[in-house]
């Protein structure tokens, strides 16, 4: 964001005096960065570098692989952003950072061992970091490339790693950082950052008008192929009737021993709100996910209005739910499941 901020106050020409020259310098300049984008030039001193992206915990980074270091970096921000304070410890010797042309840095004597670190779906390695005080959140050196098999190729920008099963699976290589960037943000952050005059998060800002969705468009597609597909697969797209079929689980409710089931009142509604609740039942009894039972459980039902002003249907499972032994089985893994 520096950089484009210099570029950005060097390159704008000074305004003339004349509005109509002025207005053919703002639109040179545009075509300018417009050219630029297209066709990728990259002036950062980070293009020839190679990254891969990795996650520990929550955090994400592109970690730099930089065959010149012998031991693996952490930066302090990105240590402090994954949570890792508390496993910081202290070494009983600093190690001595000596730069390539033999000059010694400074010395580091705080590290963290054994960091379990995702470089792609079931493919985690634990590598144990120096902190040192840099502008990479993470710098993978020689003790990492060589603590087991990492095929490195700098010509095609490509890094693997072995999976828990031992097969070699691709590493995420992110593009190198282009001069001029574009990135998605919306209105109300822009308007906060505007107002708070965060010069920070602001470089150049060009707005352009999204156009109108036509909708007649999606409901018959023009390519043959597409709605060749769609016959084909039709039965994806319709609506699910009728209950879950059976599978090999079926959950339930356990409670806890000597529970009663819950008596509750009944809410207060609006004419507004009862005919929206007897819609809503008729549908579900039509689609078969209700039915009429002269079970033990109920529970009372209200509405909640939305941001559209629509009504909400809610269940009120509160009392159930004091009656309930929670589940102490973990989560899975939203990359397992995606996997």
């Amino acid at each position: 964001m520096a950089q484009l901020r210099d570029y950005l106050h060097t390159a704008v020409p000074a305004p003339l005096m004349d509005a109509e020259v002025e207005v053919v310098d703002l639109h040179a300049y545009i075509a300018k960065l417009d050219r630029e984008f297209k066709t990728q030039r990259y002036d950062d001193i980070n293009a020839p570098l190679l990254y891969v992206r990795i996650q520990i915990g929550e955090a994400t980074c592109n970690a730099l692989i930089d065959c010149g270091a012998t031991r693996n970096y952490i930066s302090q921000d990105f240590m402090v952003r994954t949570g890792l304070g508390p496993r910081v410890r202290r070494k009983s010797q600093p190690t001595q950072v000596t730069l390539a042309g033999g000059h010694t840095h400074k010395s580091i004597d705080r590290c963290i061992d054994s960091v379990p670190v995702y470089f792609a779906p079931h493919a985690s390695e634990a590598v144990s970091f120096d902190i040192l005080d840099t502008k990479f959140d993470m710098i993978l050196g020689m003790s990492w490339l060589r603590s087991k098999d990492h095929p490195v190729n700098f010509f095609n920008r490509t890094v693997h790693v072995r999976d828990q099963n031992g097969v070699l699976v691709p590493c995420t290589v992110p593009l190198p950082h282009p001069s001029i960037s574009c990135h998605l943000v919306f209105a109300a952050s822009m308007r906060v950052s505007i107002i708070r005059d965060d010069i920070e998060e602001m470089g150049g800002c060009f707005l352009h008008a999204l156009p109108a969705h036509d909708a007649s468009s999606t409901d018959s597609p023009s390519d043959p192929r597409i709605t060749e597909l769609l016959d084909a697969y039709n039965e994806v797209f319709e609506g699910p009737h009728g209950v879950v079929p059976d599978r090999p689980i079926r959950h339930e409710i356990i409670l806890e021993d000597g529970a009663v089931p819950p008596r509750g009142c009944i809410y207060r509604m609006s004419e507004e709100e009862l005919s929206v609740l007897r819609a809503q039942l008729d549908d579900l009894l039509k689609k078969g996910w209700i039915r009429p039972s002269s079970s033990p459980y109920g529970v009372p039902v209200l509405f909640v209005r939305k941001k559209n002003k629509d009504l909400q249907l809610c269940i009120d499972y509160r009392k159930l739910n004091a009656q309930t032994i929670r589940n102490a089985g973990p989560l899975p893994r939203i990359d397992d499941l995606l996997e």
